[in-house]
């Protein structure tokens, strides 16, 4: 079959030619189309159910709204975990899909499941929120607004009701959150007195407002000749308007709601707040939508921006529009890879011309690069997938490696041409092409499907580490196999097209002489086979312990140029301590020389991703364009800033660092522990422990409890015996305490373009004291007023700020970081030994592990397994190859000695594994075994079809005849590699540039196998008649 499609080829050369072209030109014309993006969906699909229940503690929230919504979310199908928050005032659910699932199904089936059970909650609960599908990097643009002309109130109204929807109804976008700015609300203040005075409740107060609020239609009138519309005329839309409405009529005449509370235009309660550039601002959070387009959907909030921008800057509205832009990290990481790809093209020129010295034979193989690569771009884009930073590093990567076959083809024509000297015709032109062609096909598919299946166990792997690392391996496969393909019909008929009776001019003198003492030397290694074999063993022995000391981690730090610094302030610190610490904070960051811009969000928005009480928030860090020495000065600096700042807990991380962490465990950090059980305290008072054991292991930094118990409190305990004494039911008590502290919700005013709350309070002087609140009045049967203390026994006491759950079970989560430098599975192993040592877990109480060292172990071991598999096939392949186990041996034999070059290149970068340099290490095994059949393939066809004898002259001939394209190709894919190396933890190469260091190293290393050691082991050991 193979030797058939070599002979169409050269049969039909034109239209090979134009094959090619075609590709080329529809390759062009898809990729400008194609979509762009930083990562591949590393995340997950991911979902959150959020339901305000204003007023209600933490622990009311926990059981009367989260534990009712976890129960009907955890049978829906396509639900893979759980995790939930109870704050105050709200409940979160996040949910994350199945892998495999669809996610809008999935997420449909939850919908309907939370419609189901929304009748169950509590009367004052809102309706349970399903937040859209994000993307892995979820973050699109943060966008601040700071104005010396308008009033916060005036500055949040020009968000929400302008930007907010003109943004949202961009291509691409999810949401838009907004945080900071006053909050317009109507309130009603009730005054005590003057309620009591009348007879009056509060619920009487609140029926009026909501009936002068309330919006109704009028119908219509039908005459003979036309329908009529009926307009009754707008409700209250003013606070005037709401204060002249009737309340009540009694004997003593109307009473207005004036007449009872005061009523204001002003701001409500805070849940969120944002400081941009260190001034108090508007923050606007914009989210893509799950599988849009990165660069697309930016490019059209940032079109819509433009757009706003004059009516903006006429307002003395201030924008900054790029707080965080994660299109700056996918522009500067695709631009730096791309780069990178033609740096490299243009090297692996410069080596095809100085070994070839003719720049048709140069063109011949050069055009297996554009083509293969092409070809796998096709492909992926066929399939749906992005044009991303590891699908273009697995090009990168494959550079070097799809030109390889073209090579060895090339090579063998030329030399073929070479020794049948001039004045051949067109026709034996052709039969020396084709036989030069068929004579290596063998070879070269072999040596292609064993590189191909050492990359199957990256495009197998799955989760996290999968979606990371299956496209990366995917381009590479899917170029490799195309190269091959390249090998056999284009190769040879642009050799035919190309290649004249003239081309066999001799070959470089240097090269000649390389030779001549390179065959000198393998015959005298070759003397020694045994001994060759023994080093080869120690070798082996050497690098595995080599191997094995090294630290390892899952994913390097990315180089993004934007750090997350999470703040978490003193239990129960208010909006006002955390705004002063913030602008303090961001003064400092401001005076870092790398920092261009700082912007702070605390608290929450409505539906927004981030559900945080007022005592935590975070800052976004951009730096400028810096190299990667300035970025650890700024990142030092950062933390220094952090640390000296007392009172609150603090970490830093680059943002895909945050997002990677939280697929993991649901926390930023690296390292998270749960501990999980049903009493509350006992999960505080194990979690201490657990934080105290942490913080003593080596290499563990910025260790904290998550939720911190401890948030002041008043606690209310009604006294049955004493309510009935003065006729105080529950409800009016409830009541109450509701509109003095909370306030209680009664309509919404609806104006042209926007809706305004209206609530019922009591004046800011009577909410101001918690303390005064057994001071609070509450109207008694007979229309008394009794004060709350008269009734219950009011107590000053601690609180939890949040309670968490983990399918369905309360947990307590203990989070940490690894020094620079450290190991963090290390750090791990470590701290599990001395809990297990020290802490004595409660009944029902039991601890779980999870983050980067839960998933750097997960993903080791599932490459490894592929792994054990895939060497099962390559065996087997090499025997039906050969036709015996003994040349698949020699082939595997060489593993060792370039896993030796991977190592000492990893051990002279840092010391540091990570899965990008595992990757490495199962490509560089590839490329070895490649190499090794092309020798012991030849070897064997001297024997076999030119009826040369085993002797020590055949092995030698072999190996001359092989110098050629085992040094060109490993030179070529070198040279291909450096750019990347180079590049090492810069921007777009964190995961891409281990992987090159690795390769190159295991190539040197591998070379002087294959040309010093391989011939001897093949002289002794390939037949039997060797000994």
């Amino acid at each position: 079959m193979l030797t058939t499609i070599v002979r169409q080829s050269l049969r039909y050369p034109w239209l090979v030619l134009l094959a090619a072209l075609t590709l080329l030109a529809s390759g062009i014309m898809v990729l400008r189309q194609a979509p762009f993006d930083v990562f591949p969906e590393f995340v997950p699909p991911q979902a959150s159910v959020q339901t305000e229940v204003p007023g209600f503690t933490p622990l009311q929230v926990e059981q009367l709204v989260t534990r009712p919504l976890e129960a009907v979310i955890n049978g829906a199908n396509g639900v893979e975990t759980v995790r939930s928050e109870s704050i105050q005032g709200l409940s979160v659910i996040n949910i994350t899909f199945r892998e495999g699932s669809d996610p809008y199904r999935a997420r449909q089936q939850v919908s309907e499941a939370l419609a189901d059970a929304a009748a169950r909650l509590p009367a004052g609960s809102g309706t349970p929120r399903l937040t859209p599908l994000v993307s892995s990097t979820m973050d699109l643009l943060k966008v601040g607004l700071v104005s010396d002309k308008m009033t916060p109130m005036q500055l949040r109204e020009l968000a929400e009701w302008t930007l907010r929807p003109r943004l949202l109804a961009a291509h691409g976008v999810a949401r838009v959150n907004v945080y900071g700015g006053d909050e317009r609300r109507i309130e009603v203040r009730a005054r005590p007195e003057a309620l009591l005075t009348r007879g009056l409740t509060l619920s009487d107060l609140s029926s009026a407002v909501s009936r002068a609020v309330a919006v109704n239609g009028g119908g219509f009138a039908d005459t003979h000749n036309q329908r009529i519309l009926i307009d009754p005329g707008a409700s209250a839309t003013t606070a005037q308007a709401v204060a002249d409405a009737v309340l009540n009529r009694a004997g003593g005449g109307t009473v207005r709601i004036g007449d009872v509370a005061d009523v204001a235009d002003t701001a409500a309660p805070r849940f969120g707040d944002a400081l941009v550039m260190g001034r108090p601002g508007v923050l606007l959070t914009v989210s893509s939508q799950y599988g849009a387009n990165t660069l697309d959907a930016t490019a059209t909030v940032e079109q819509a921006l433009d757009e706003l921008k004059p009516a903006l800057a006429s307002s003395g509205v201030m924008v900054y529009p790029a707080l965080h832009r994660p299109a700056n990290f996918i522009e500067t990481a695709l631009s730096g890879i791309g780069r990178d790809l033609v740096v490299g093209a243009l090297m692996i020129a410069a080596v095809l011309f100085a070994f070839m010295r003719r720049w048709k034979v140069v063109l011949i193989a050069f055009l297996s690069i554009p083509l293969s690569l092409v070809a796998a771009l096709l492909v992926l884009n066929a399939f749906g997938m992005t044009i991303n930073v590891m699908t273009l590093g697995g090009l990168a990567v494959a550079l070097g490696v799809v030109i390889d076959d073209a090579i060895v083809d090339i090579e063998n024509i030329v030399r073929r041409l070479r020794e049948a000297g001039a004045g051949v015709d067109a026709h034996a032109r052709r039969a020396i092409i084709e036989q030069a062609s068929v004579e290596v096909r063998a070879p070269v598919v072999y040596a292609t499907f064993v590189l191909g299946l050492t990359m199957l166990p990256v495009v197998l792997l799955s989760g996290l580490h999968g979606a990371f690392f299956a496209p990366l391996g995917l381009a590479f496969l899917l170029a490799t196999m195309a190269s091959l393909l390249v090998a056999l019909t284009v190769t040879p008929a642009f050799s035919l097209l190309l290649l004249g009776a003239d081309e066999h001019a001799e070959e470089p003198r240097a090269l000649t002489r390389f030779k001549d003492r390179h065959q000198a030397l393998v015959a005298r290694i070759c003397a020694h086979p045994v001994r060759a074999g023994w080093a080869l063993a120690l070798i082996g022995v050497v690098t595995l312990g080599g191997f094995y000391a090294l630290n390892s981690e899952l994913l390097p730090a990315f180089r993004e140029r934007h750090y997350v610094l999470g703040i978490k302030g003193p239990p129960g610190a208010s909006f006002d301590w955390m705004r002063t610490t913030g602008i303090k904070i961001s003064k400092q960051l401001l005076a870092i020389p790398e920092v261009l811009s700082v912007e702070e969000q605390m608290g929450r928005a409505e539906a927004g991703e981030d559900t945080w009480p007022p005592s935590q928030g975070e800052f976004h860090v951009r730096l400028k364009s810096v190299s990667a020495a300035g970025e650890e000065h700024a990142l030092s600096e950062i933390r220094r800033i952090l640390a000296d700042t007392p009172g609150i807990e603090s970490e830093a991380t680059t943002f895909l660092g945050d997002r990677i962490g939280e697929s993991l465990s649901g926390e930023t950090a690296s390292i998270s522990v749960s501990v999980h059980g049903a009493d509350l305290d006992e999960l505080d008072r194990v979690a201490a422990q657990v934080a105290g054991v942490l913080s003593a292991t080596p290499g563990a930094v910025e260790v904290r409890v998550k939720s911190q118990p401890g948030a002041p409190a008043l606690g209310v305990a009604p006294d049955p015996a004493r309510m009935a004494l003065h006729g105080v039911s529950a409800g009016d008590a409830g009541d109450a305490i509701r509109a003095t502290f909370a306030g209680m919700s009664a309509g919404q005013i609806s104006l042209a373009d926007r809706t305004v709350d209206v609530a019922i309070s009591v004046p800011p002087a009577l909410r101001q004291d918690p303390e005064a609140l057994g001071n609070v009045m509450v109207r008694g049967s007979g229309g008394s007023a009794v004060r709350l203390a008269d009734i219950a026994t009011i107590s000053l006491g601690t609180a939890r700020a949040t309670i968490e759950h983990e399918g369905g079970q309360r947990r307590q989560v203990v989070t940490a970081n690894a020094a620079a430098g450290a190991n963090v599975g290390q750090i791990v192993a470590n701290a599990q030994a001395q809990i297990a040592a020290k802490i004595k877990l409660p009944p029902g109480v039991y601890l779980s592990w999870s983050g980067a060292a839960e998933g750097q172990a997960a993903a080791s071991q599932q490459l490894l397994s592929h792994v054990a598999f895939t060497a099962i096939g390559m065996v087997a392949l090499l025997v039906l190859a050969f036709g015996g186990l003994r040349p698949a041996l020699l082939v595997l034999a060489g593993l060792p000695l370039a896993m030796a070059g991977g190592v000492v290149a990893v051990a002279l970068t840092g010391g540091v594994v990570s899965l990008g340099a595992l990757v490495g290490f199962i490509t560089l095994f590839g490329i070895s075994a490649r190499n090794a059949i092309l020798l012991i393939s030849h070897a064997d066809h001297l024997v076999a079809e030119e009826g040369a004898q085993w002797s020590m002259d055949t092995v030698l001939r072999a190996v001359r005849e092989r110098v050629t394209p085992i040094l060109l190709t490993a030179l070529v894919t070198g040279f291909a590699l450096v750019p990347l190396a180079l590049e090492t933890g810069q921007s777009g190469r964190e995961i891409q540039g281990p992987m090159a260091l690795v390769i190159l190293g295991g190539l040197v290393s591998s070379l002087l196998l294959t040309l010093l050691l391989l011939p001897a082991l093949v002289w002794r050991w390939r037949h039997r008649t060797a000994a």
